[in-house]
Protein backbone atom coordinates (compact mmCIF):
# COMPACT_ATOMS: atom_id res chain seq x y z
CA UNK A 1 0.00 0.00 0.00
CA UNK A 2 3.04 2.35 0.46
CA UNK A 3 3.93 2.28 -2.65
CA UNK A 4 0.60 2.77 -4.19
CA UNK A 5 0.26 5.47 -2.12
CA UNK A 6 3.26 7.36 -3.17
CA UNK A 7 2.18 6.87 -6.84
CA UNK A 8 -1.54 8.11 -6.52
CA UNK A 9 0.25 11.76 -5.04
CA UNK A 10 2.83 11.07 -7.54
CA UNK A 11 0.04 11.46 -10.00
CA UNK A 12 -2.04 14.06 -7.84
CA UNK A 13 0.62 16.80 -8.01
CA UNK A 14 1.68 16.27 -11.57
CA UNK A 15 -1.63 17.52 -12.24
CA UNK A 16 -0.07 20.67 -11.52
CA UNK A 17 1.37 20.70 -15.05
CA UNK A 18 -2.13 21.42 -16.28
CA UNK A 19 -2.01 24.78 -14.08
CA UNK A 20 -4.44 26.80 -12.54
CA UNK A 21 -8.05 26.81 -14.19
CA UNK A 22 -10.65 29.01 -13.42
CA UNK A 23 -13.86 27.81 -14.02
CA UNK A 24 -17.17 25.57 -13.36
CA UNK A 25 -16.97 23.71 -16.03
CA UNK A 26 -14.38 20.45 -15.46
CA UNK A 27 -15.39 20.20 -12.04
CA UNK A 28 -19.24 20.18 -13.06
CA UNK A 29 -18.87 17.51 -15.81
CA UNK A 30 -16.33 15.25 -13.35
CA UNK A 31 -18.89 15.51 -10.42
CA UNK A 32 -21.83 14.81 -13.16
CA UNK A 33 -20.05 11.39 -13.66
CA UNK A 34 -20.56 10.78 -10.13
CA UNK A 35 -24.52 11.53 -9.83
CA UNK A 36 -23.14 14.78 -8.40
CA UNK A 37 -22.45 13.99 -4.85
CA UNK A 38 -21.87 17.93 -3.71
CA UNK A 39 -25.36 18.55 -3.91
CA UNK A 40 -26.14 15.63 -1.48
CA UNK A 41 -24.11 17.21 1.72
CA UNK A 42 -25.16 19.78 3.88
CA UNK A 43 -22.20 22.39 3.10
CA UNK A 44 -20.62 25.60 4.61
CA UNK A 45 -19.01 27.22 2.37
CA UNK A 46 -16.03 30.33 3.26
CA UNK A 47 -14.30 32.43 1.43
CA UNK A 48 -12.06 35.19 2.13
CA UNK A 49 -8.37 36.38 1.89
CA UNK A 50 -7.02 35.86 5.46
CA UNK A 51 -8.75 33.95 8.23
CA UNK A 52 -10.30 31.37 6.23
CA UNK A 53 -8.70 28.60 7.13
CA UNK A 54 -9.43 29.12 10.78
CA UNK A 55 -13.07 29.86 10.48
CA UNK A 56 -13.18 26.90 8.90
CA UNK A 57 -11.16 24.53 10.84
CA UNK A 58 -13.13 26.40 14.25
CA UNK A 59 -16.29 25.34 12.58
CA UNK A 60 -15.80 22.05 12.31
CA UNK A 61 -14.83 21.77 15.81
CA UNK A 62 -18.00 23.72 17.12
CA UNK A 63 -19.81 21.19 15.07
CA UNK A 64 -18.08 18.16 15.67
CA UNK A 65 -18.70 19.06 19.68
CA UNK A 66 -22.05 19.05 18.98
CA UNK A 67 -21.93 15.33 18.29
CA UNK A 68 -22.19 16.11 14.18
CA UNK A 69 -19.77 14.16 12.04
CA UNK A 70 -18.60 16.50 9.80
CA UNK A 71 -16.05 16.88 6.66
CA UNK A 72 -13.32 19.42 6.64
CA UNK A 73 -11.48 20.58 3.09
CA UNK A 74 -8.68 22.93 3.66
CA UNK A 75 -5.70 24.05 1.40
CA UNK A 76 -2.62 23.94 1.12
CA UNK A 77 -1.29 21.28 3.55
CA UNK A 78 1.43 22.16 6.03
CA UNK A 79 3.40 18.75 6.19
CA UNK A 80 1.01 15.84 4.73
CA UNK A 81 -1.65 15.85 1.46
CA UNK A 82 -3.71 14.42 4.28
CA UNK A 83 -4.29 17.28 6.11
CA UNK A 84 -6.63 18.64 3.47
CA UNK A 85 -9.59 16.22 3.65
CA UNK A 86 -10.65 15.60 7.50
CA UNK A 87 -13.54 14.11 9.34
CA UNK A 88 -14.10 14.85 12.99
CA UNK A 89 -10.33 15.51 13.76
CA UNK A 90 -9.05 12.78 11.85
CA UNK A 91 -7.41 12.51 8.49
CA UNK A 92 -8.08 10.87 5.26
CA UNK A 93 -6.59 7.73 5.29
CA UNK A 94 -3.63 6.72 2.13
CA UNK A 95 -5.69 3.92 1.67
CA UNK A 96 -8.88 5.57 1.45
CA UNK A 97 -7.03 8.57 -1.28
CA UNK A 98 -5.77 5.55 -3.56
CA UNK A 99 -8.79 3.53 -3.37
CA UNK A 100 -10.84 7.38 -4.36
CA UNK A 101 -8.27 7.82 -6.97
CA UNK A 102 -8.72 4.22 -8.62
CA UNK A 103 -12.42 5.28 -8.73
CA UNK A 104 -11.32 8.86 -10.30
CA UNK A 105 -8.81 8.41 -12.69
CA UNK A 106 -11.24 7.00 -15.36
CA UNK A 107 -13.54 10.27 -14.94
CA UNK A 108 -10.57 12.17 -15.17
CA UNK A 109 -9.55 10.44 -18.39
CA UNK A 110 -12.89 10.98 -19.55
CA UNK A 111 -13.65 14.69 -18.97
CA UNK A 112 -10.04 15.35 -20.86
CA UNK A 113 -11.43 14.10 -23.86
CA UNK A 114 -14.78 15.67 -24.00
CA UNK A 115 -15.28 18.35 -25.73
CA UNK A 116 -15.59 21.67 -24.85
CA UNK A 117 -13.63 20.58 -21.54
CA UNK A 118 -10.15 20.89 -20.57
CA UNK A 119 -7.94 17.84 -18.42
CA UNK A 120 -8.78 18.40 -15.01
CA UNK A 121 -6.34 20.60 -12.51
CA UNK A 122 -4.69 19.48 -9.41
CA UNK A 123 -7.10 21.31 -7.21
CA UNK A 124 -10.15 20.32 -9.72
CA UNK A 125 -9.49 16.76 -9.20
CA UNK A 126 -9.07 17.10 -5.37
CA UNK A 127 -11.89 18.71 -4.54
CA UNK A 128 -13.83 16.53 -6.57
CA UNK A 129 -11.99 13.95 -4.13
CA UNK A 130 -13.40 15.77 -1.20
CA UNK A 131 -16.83 15.46 -2.12
CA UNK A 132 -16.91 12.04 -3.47
CA UNK A 133 -15.06 11.42 0.15
CA UNK A 134 -17.38 12.99 2.46
CA UNK A 135 -20.49 12.31 0.37
CA UNK A 136 -19.28 8.07 1.11
CA UNK A 137 -18.92 8.89 4.44
CA UNK A 138 -22.39 10.29 5.22
CA UNK A 139 -20.91 13.43 6.61
CA UNK A 140 -23.47 15.66 8.54
CA UNK A 141 -21.67 18.36 7.35
CA UNK A 142 -18.94 19.55 5.02
CA UNK A 143 -16.98 22.78 5.35
CA UNK A 144 -15.40 23.68 2.54
CA UNK A 145 -12.53 26.26 2.12
CA UNK A 146 -12.26 28.23 -1.24
CA UNK A 147 -8.91 27.58 -2.62
CA UNK A 148 -8.65 30.77 -5.10
CA UNK A 149 -11.25 34.01 -5.02
CA UNK A 150 -15.04 32.50 -5.42
CA UNK A 151 -16.71 32.98 -7.95
CA UNK A 152 -14.56 30.60 -10.84
CA UNK A 153 -13.24 28.45 -7.70
CA UNK A 154 -13.91 24.47 -7.93
CA UNK A 155 -15.87 24.82 -4.73
CA UNK A 156 -18.20 26.75 -5.88
CA UNK A 157 -20.26 24.44 -7.77
CA UNK A 158 -21.80 23.87 -3.92
CA UNK A 159 -24.93 25.05 -2.67
CA UNK A 160 -24.47 25.52 0.90
CA UNK A 161 -26.81 26.15 4.18
CA UNK A 162 -24.44 28.80 5.06
CA UNK A 163 -21.83 31.47 3.07
CA UNK A 164 -19.16 32.74 5.20
CA UNK A 165 -16.43 35.14 4.14
CA UNK A 166 -13.63 36.30 6.06
CA UNK A 167 -11.99 39.05 5.80
CA UNK A 168 -11.01 40.45 2.33
CA UNK A 169 -7.92 42.41 1.01
CA UNK A 170 -5.33 42.05 -1.29
CA UNK A 171 -4.13 38.67 -2.83
CA UNK A 172 -3.45 37.12 -6.38
CA UNK A 173 -4.40 40.40 -7.73
CA UNK A 174 -3.20 38.85 -10.83
CA UNK A 175 -6.47 36.31 -11.15
CA UNK A 176 -9.05 38.44 -8.84
CA UNK A 177 -8.66 42.11 -9.92
CA UNK A 178 -6.85 45.04 -8.79
CA UNK A 179 -9.25 46.67 -6.60
CA UNK A 180 -11.12 45.49 -3.42
CA UNK A 181 -14.46 45.94 -4.93
CA UNK A 182 -13.12 43.22 -8.05
CA UNK A 183 -11.64 40.97 -5.41
CA UNK A 184 -14.87 41.50 -2.97
CA UNK A 185 -17.25 40.51 -6.32
CA UNK A 186 -15.37 37.73 -6.87
CA UNK A 187 -15.47 35.91 -3.24
CA UNK A 188 -18.72 37.36 -2.77
CA UNK A 189 -19.88 35.22 -5.66
CA UNK A 190 -20.18 32.13 -2.73
CA UNK A 191 -23.52 33.73 -2.18
CA UNK A 192 -26.30 31.57 -3.02
CA UNK A 193 -29.70 32.66 -3.69
CA UNK A 194 -31.74 32.92 -0.45
CA UNK A 195 -28.94 31.23 1.60
CA UNK A 196 -27.51 33.66 4.51
CA UNK A 197 -24.31 35.08 4.77
CA UNK A 198 -21.78 35.82 7.35
CA UNK A 199 -19.44 38.55 6.44
CA UNK A 200 -16.80 39.91 8.58
CA UNK A 201 -16.29 43.48 9.36
CA UNK A 202 -14.86 44.40 5.89
CA UNK A 203 -12.75 47.88 4.53
CA UNK A 204 -16.23 49.76 2.90
CA UNK A 205 -15.63 49.39 -0.84
CA UNK A 206 -15.51 45.36 -0.01
CA UNK A 207 -18.51 45.74 2.55
CA UNK A 208 -20.53 47.65 -0.42
CA UNK A 209 -20.23 45.23 -2.98
CA UNK A 210 -20.66 42.66 -0.29
CA UNK A 211 -24.36 44.21 0.26
CA UNK A 212 -25.16 44.37 -3.33
CA UNK A 213 -24.87 40.55 -4.10
CA UNK A 214 -26.62 39.72 -1.00
CA UNK A 215 -29.39 42.47 -1.37
CA UNK A 216 -29.62 41.12 -5.26
CA UNK A 217 -29.86 37.24 -3.92
CA UNK A 218 -32.25 38.12 -1.55
CA UNK A 219 -29.59 36.30 1.23
CA UNK A 220 -29.74 37.55 4.59
CA UNK A 221 -26.62 39.14 5.65
CA UNK A 222 -25.19 38.99 8.74
CA UNK A 223 -22.01 41.41 9.56
CA UNK A 224 -18.88 41.16 12.49
CA UNK A 225 -19.61 44.40 14.15
CA UNK A 226 -23.71 45.22 13.82
CA UNK A 227 -25.32 41.62 13.95
CA UNK A 228 -22.84 39.66 16.32
CA UNK A 229 -19.69 40.77 18.03
CA UNK A 230 -16.75 40.01 20.33
CA UNK A 231 -15.30 41.99 22.85
CA UNK A 232 -11.36 41.15 24.13
CA UNK A 233 -10.85 40.11 27.94
CA UNK A 234 -7.32 39.08 27.56
CA UNK A 235 -4.73 38.17 24.70
CA UNK A 236 -2.03 35.68 25.46
CA UNK A 237 0.38 33.33 23.70
CA UNK A 238 -1.76 30.88 23.78
CA UNK A 239 -5.03 32.41 22.58
CA UNK A 240 -7.37 34.61 23.28
CA UNK A 241 -10.38 35.17 26.57
CA UNK A 242 -13.95 37.12 25.21
CA UNK A 243 -17.30 37.40 25.31
CA UNK A 244 -19.32 36.76 22.33
CA UNK A 245 -22.65 38.47 21.75
CA UNK A 246 -24.28 36.76 18.70
CA UNK A 247 -27.22 36.37 16.62
CA UNK A 248 -29.57 34.02 19.16
CA UNK A 249 -26.43 33.33 22.00
CA UNK A 250 -24.65 35.63 24.27
CA UNK A 251 -21.53 33.87 26.00
CA UNK A 252 -19.25 35.08 28.57
CA UNK A 253 -15.40 34.26 28.94
CA UNK A 254 -15.19 32.11 25.71
CA UNK A 255 -11.69 30.78 25.09
CA UNK A 256 -10.25 30.26 21.49
CA UNK A 257 -6.66 28.78 21.63
CA UNK A 258 -5.23 30.41 18.52
CA UNK A 259 -3.29 33.39 19.42
CA UNK A 260 -3.87 37.23 17.77
CA UNK A 261 -6.52 39.30 18.39
CA UNK A 262 -7.84 39.29 15.28
CA UNK A 263 -8.62 35.65 15.84
CA UNK A 264 -11.77 37.12 18.18
CA UNK A 265 -13.22 37.83 14.25
CA UNK A 266 -12.69 34.80 12.65
CA UNK A 267 -14.23 32.86 15.85
CA UNK A 268 -17.12 35.28 15.99
CA UNK A 269 -17.92 34.21 12.48
CA UNK A 270 -17.36 30.20 13.17
CA UNK A 271 -19.85 30.65 15.74
CA UNK A 272 -22.11 32.90 13.99
CA UNK A 273 -22.20 30.57 10.57
CA UNK A 274 -22.90 27.67 13.49
CA UNK A 275 -26.00 29.37 14.93
CA UNK A 276 -27.39 30.33 11.70
CA UNK A 277 -27.48 26.08 11.32
CA UNK A 278 -30.51 26.18 13.71
CA UNK A 279 -32.73 27.54 11.36
CA UNK A 280 -32.33 24.52 8.84
CA UNK A 281 -33.29 22.85 12.00
CA UNK A 282 -29.91 21.30 13.35
CA UNK A 283 -29.42 22.00 17.28
CA UNK A 284 -26.44 23.87 18.06
CA UNK A 285 -26.28 24.23 21.75
CA UNK A 286 -24.17 27.09 23.68
CA UNK A 287 -22.27 24.04 25.59
CA UNK A 288 -21.27 22.92 22.03
CA UNK A 289 -20.12 26.08 21.35
CA UNK A 290 -17.86 26.88 24.49
CA UNK A 291 -16.34 23.38 24.20
CA UNK A 292 -15.98 23.68 20.32
CA UNK A 293 -14.21 27.13 20.22
CA UNK A 294 -11.60 25.70 23.05
CA UNK A 295 -10.74 22.69 21.40
CA UNK A 296 -9.92 24.70 17.70
CA UNK A 297 -6.74 23.54 16.09
CA UNK A 298 -5.08 25.64 13.56
CA UNK A 299 -1.53 24.66 12.79
CA UNK A 300 0.85 27.35 11.58
CA UNK A 301 -0.78 30.28 11.99
CA UNK A 302 1.14 32.08 15.25
CA UNK A 303 1.88 28.03 16.27
CA UNK A 304 4.63 28.00 19.65
CA UNK A 305 6.13 25.10 18.32
CA UNK A 306 8.91 24.98 20.99
CA UNK A 307 10.06 27.17 24.15
CA UNK A 308 13.49 27.69 24.44
CA UNK A 309 14.23 29.64 23.19
CA UNK A 310 10.29 30.47 21.64
CA UNK A 311 10.06 29.81 18.33
CA UNK A 312 6.59 30.93 16.22
CA UNK A 313 5.46 29.40 12.78
CA UNK A 314 3.27 31.64 10.99
CA UNK A 315 2.41 31.31 7.44
CA UNK A 316 1.53 35.05 6.90
CA UNK A 317 1.89 34.96 3.14
CA UNK A 318 0.10 38.24 1.89
CA UNK A 319 0.84 42.14 2.56
CA UNK A 320 -2.14 41.49 5.36
CA UNK A 321 -1.07 38.24 6.96
CA UNK A 322 2.22 39.63 7.81
CA UNK A 323 0.70 42.96 9.38
CA UNK A 324 -1.13 41.19 11.51
CA UNK A 325 1.69 38.68 12.57
CA UNK A 326 3.97 41.41 13.39
CA UNK A 327 0.67 43.39 15.45
CA UNK A 328 0.94 39.63 17.46
CA UNK A 329 4.59 39.90 17.80
CA UNK A 330 4.93 43.35 19.13
CA UNK A 331 1.90 42.73 21.34
CA UNK A 332 2.83 38.84 22.88
CA UNK A 333 6.16 39.24 23.02
CA UNK A 334 7.51 42.63 23.21
CA UNK A 335 11.15 43.84 23.97
CA UNK A 336 12.52 40.66 22.93
CA UNK A 337 15.25 40.50 20.23
CA UNK A 338 14.11 38.73 17.22
CA UNK A 339 15.44 36.09 14.39
CA UNK A 340 13.47 35.99 11.46
CA UNK A 341 13.52 32.45 9.41
CA UNK A 342 11.81 34.09 5.85
CA UNK A 343 11.03 32.42 2.59
CA UNK A 344 8.97 34.43 0.31
CA UNK A 345 7.14 33.33 -3.18
CA UNK A 346 7.64 35.25 -6.31
CA UNK A 347 3.89 35.60 -7.30
CA UNK A 348 3.09 37.34 -3.99
CA UNK A 349 4.04 41.00 -2.92
CA UNK A 350 7.55 39.67 -1.65
CA UNK A 351 8.38 43.49 -1.54
CA UNK A 352 5.32 44.89 0.22
CA UNK A 353 5.81 41.44 3.00
CA UNK A 354 9.15 42.43 3.54
CA UNK A 355 8.74 45.96 3.98
CA UNK A 356 5.82 45.06 6.65
CA UNK A 357 8.23 42.48 8.78
CA UNK A 358 11.87 43.05 8.53
CA UNK A 359 11.74 46.73 10.45
CA UNK A 360 10.60 45.05 13.17
CA UNK A 361 13.32 42.18 13.91
CA UNK A 362 16.23 42.57 14.87
CA UNK A 363 18.38 39.53 12.42
CA UNK A 364 17.04 38.28 9.29
CA UNK A 365 17.97 34.28 7.68
CA UNK A 366 16.75 34.50 4.13
CA UNK A 367 15.49 30.83 2.67
CA UNK A 368 13.85 29.22 -0.13
CA UNK A 369 11.21 26.25 0.07
CA UNK A 370 11.42 23.41 -1.62
CA UNK A 371 9.20 24.93 -4.50
CA UNK A 372 9.70 26.50 -7.48
CA UNK A 373 7.49 29.89 -6.88
CA UNK A 374 10.45 30.13 -4.02
CA UNK A 375 11.76 33.65 -4.55
CA UNK A 376 15.64 33.27 -4.67
CA UNK A 377 17.38 34.88 -1.56
CA UNK A 378 19.31 36.69 -3.59
CA UNK A 379 16.60 38.59 -4.67
CA UNK A 380 14.84 38.76 -1.09
CA UNK A 381 18.52 40.61 0.53
CA UNK A 382 18.32 43.12 -2.03
CA UNK A 383 15.39 44.49 -0.82
CA UNK A 384 16.03 43.25 3.50
CA UNK A 385 19.16 45.04 2.97
CA UNK A 386 17.17 48.28 2.79
CA UNK A 387 15.44 47.78 6.34
CA UNK A 388 18.34 45.92 8.28
CA UNK A 389 22.16 46.15 8.59
CA UNK A 390 24.06 43.60 5.85
CA UNK A 391 25.91 42.22 9.14
CA UNK A 392 21.95 40.72 10.19
CA UNK A 393 21.64 39.10 7.16
CA UNK A 394 22.35 35.45 6.57
CA UNK A 395 21.45 33.62 3.46
CA UNK A 396 20.61 29.71 3.02
CA UNK A 397 19.51 27.50 0.49
CA UNK A 398 17.16 25.46 2.49
CA UNK A 399 14.42 25.64 5.33
CA UNK A 400 16.29 23.19 7.79
CA UNK A 401 19.74 24.89 7.01
CA UNK A 402 17.92 28.44 7.96
CA UNK A 403 16.23 26.92 11.32
CA UNK A 404 19.51 25.27 12.53
CA UNK A 405 21.63 28.93 11.84
CA UNK A 406 18.66 30.42 13.95
CA UNK A 407 19.38 28.16 16.93
CA UNK A 408 23.23 28.79 16.31
CA UNK A 409 22.23 32.83 16.86
CA UNK A 410 19.31 32.73 19.67
CA UNK A 411 20.00 32.81 23.19
CA UNK A 412 17.36 31.04 25.37
CA UNK A 413 15.08 34.19 25.85
CA UNK A 414 14.88 35.28 22.00
CA UNK A 415 12.66 34.51 19.31
CA UNK A 416 12.49 33.13 16.61
CA UNK A 417 9.94 33.51 13.73
CA UNK A 418 9.52 31.34 11.02
CA UNK A 419 7.44 32.88 8.38
CA UNK A 420 6.39 34.62 4.74
CA UNK A 421 4.97 31.35 3.15
CA UNK A 422 2.99 28.44 4.15
CA UNK A 423 5.06 26.47 2.26
CA UNK A 424 8.24 27.62 4.31
CA UNK A 425 6.56 27.31 7.79
CA UNK A 426 5.31 23.30 6.68
CA UNK A 427 8.87 22.36 5.76
CA UNK A 428 9.96 24.02 9.28
CA UNK A 429 6.83 22.17 10.98
CA UNK A 430 7.87 18.82 8.98
CA UNK A 431 12.03 19.87 10.42
CA UNK A 432 10.40 20.05 13.87
CA UNK A 433 8.78 17.01 14.01
CA UNK A 434 11.50 14.78 12.22
CA UNK A 435 13.44 16.25 15.28
CA UNK A 436 11.19 15.44 17.95
CA UNK A 437 10.62 12.03 16.39
CA UNK A 438 14.53 11.55 16.34
CA UNK A 439 14.94 12.20 20.30
CA UNK A 440 11.76 9.86 21.21
CA UNK A 441 13.89 6.86 18.99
Amino acid sequence: MKNSYKEAIKYIYNLNKYGIKLGLKNITCLLSLFDNPHLKINIIHVAGTNGKGSTSAIIHSILQNAGFKVGLYTSPHLVSFQERMVINGEYITPEEVCSLLDILKPAINKVAHTRGCQHPTFFEVITTMAFLYFYEKKVDFAVMEVGLGGRMDATNVSQPLVSVITHIDFDHMDRLGNTLAEIAGEKGAIIKQNTPVVSADQFPEAQEVIKKIAREKKSPLYNYGEEFNATLISSQLKGNYFNYRGIYNEINNLYVPLAGEFQLENTSLAIAATELLNDNGFLVAEDDIIRGVSNSRWPGRFEIISEKPLVILDGAHNPNGAKQFILNLKKLVPDKKIIAVLGVFQDKDYMAILKTIVPHVNQVILTMADNPRATPTKILAEEVKNYIDDVNIFETRKVAAAIKKAFQIARQDDVICITGSLYTVGEAKTYFLEEKNLKKG
